[in-house]
């Protein structure tokens, strides 16, 4: 301000809006301009927020980090196996046991998602766990989805993230090939949500050899919604595209080269694409380049697979999947950075005011 000039200083508000929570954030709490819990935020550096703290992306165990699974999830009719916690404590530590450095757990309140169950596996465990918040898709919706605005879905989420310690939101949906009205109103709403927290998101494509009427460019669609709300590339990743029949990746690299994560997330689950047709597309999507891209994750549901019932268990991404690619010709150091380093700059994010 020149010498003579009267106006009054910057307000709060206007300072946040010419800075911006980022770029500005600290020169902001040093002139006393931000709230206490906005100043907190603006002096951590990049985290991976689980249910019971935040984590220094560096400080994590060393072993694979897995995107996208389910501890808590209820959308059937009968109970889940994952109704049952202890169940779940145990098959965490067998997959801590096999290497397994943390897990996002992709479930939110309309998949029945119990954010109690997951802290107490988490502690009981050991085993860093990400919750993860949103909407699944069109027949999951509250009835409320349908009155409410995507700025004022948007509001809820970032109150439930506050709420909840949540470290992602995912998984999030769509039921058919094309968005309904409402499930376009939530991907703008999730989009909002993330540019104001700066929390990942992973989303789901109804991808599968059986879908045969799902459009291949269903995946690049959801992008376009993330792009248009100003998304940072390296916190979202469109998910399932391992379910597309497109041997030569198209699609993969298509998004890849957007700047965003492709989902390899049905990996082991072969009744939605084999994997040995994942294997050739996963390939073709390093071979362009791109392995720094991939992520891969199990979207565990299937009952067989527990340990409990002589299965591979949660680990089974990094111990079933991962072994078939380096037999195909992956160098082993890029299944570790796949396994590990990829889903780590993921989920680190620097929390927003």
């Amino acid at each position: 301000m020149s010498v003579g000039d009267d106006r009054p200083g910057l307000t709060r508000r206007e300072a946040l809006r010419l800075l911006g929570v980022g770029g500005g954030a600290g020169l902001l709490a040093s002139a006393g301009l931000l709230s206490v819990a906005e100043r907190a935020a603006a002096q951590q550096g990049p985290v991976i927020r689980t249910v019971l703290r935040d984590i220094a992306p560096n400080a994590l165990p060393d072993g694979a980090l897995l995107f996208h699974e389910h501890l808590s999830i209820q959308l059937g009719a009968n109970p889940s196996f994952h109704s049952d916690v202890d169940l779940m404590i145990a098959e965490a530590r067998a997959a801590a046991a096999d290497g397994i450095a943390l897990i996002v757990d992709g479930g939110h309140p309309d998949m029945a998602r119990d954010i109690d169950a997951l802290r107490r596996i988490a502690r009981e465990s050991g085993m860093p766990l990400v919750a993860s918040g949103g909407y699944y898709m069109q027949r999951t919706y509250p009835d409320d989805i349908a009155t409410k605005s995507a700025e004022q879905i948007a509001s809820d989420l970032v109150a439930e993230a506050g709420r909840d310690r949540l470290g992602a939101f995912g998984e999030i949906g769509q039921q058919g090939g094309v968005l309904t009205d409402d499930e376009r109103k939530v991907h703008q709403a999730v989009a909002l949500a993330h540019v104001r927290t700066g929390i990942p998101v992973f989303t789901h494509n109804p991808y599968s050899i059986r879908a045969t009427t799902v459009p291949r460019e269903a995946a690049l669609r959801q992008l376009d919604i993330y792009e248009a709300a100003g998304a940072t590339p390296q916190n979202i990743c469109i998910g399932h595209v391992c379910c597309l029949d497109d041997p030569a990746a198209e699609v993969s690299i298509a998004l890849a080269r957007r700047g965003v994560y492709v989902g390899f997330d049905r990996v082991t689950l072969n009744g939605t694409m084999p994997d040995a047709n994942r294997v050739i597309m996963a390939m073709a999507l390093v071979e362009a380049g791109h392995a720094d891209k991939l992520l891969l994750s199990s979207d565990f549901y299937s009952s067989p697979s527990l340990k409990a019932n002589g299965g591979a268990g949660f680990a089974q991404t990094a111990t079933v999947f991962g072994p078939m690619l380096v037999a195909a010709g992956l160098d082993p150091e890029t299944l570790r950075m796949i396994l590990v380093d990829n889903p780590k700059r993921f989920l680190t994010f620097t929390p927003r005011a």
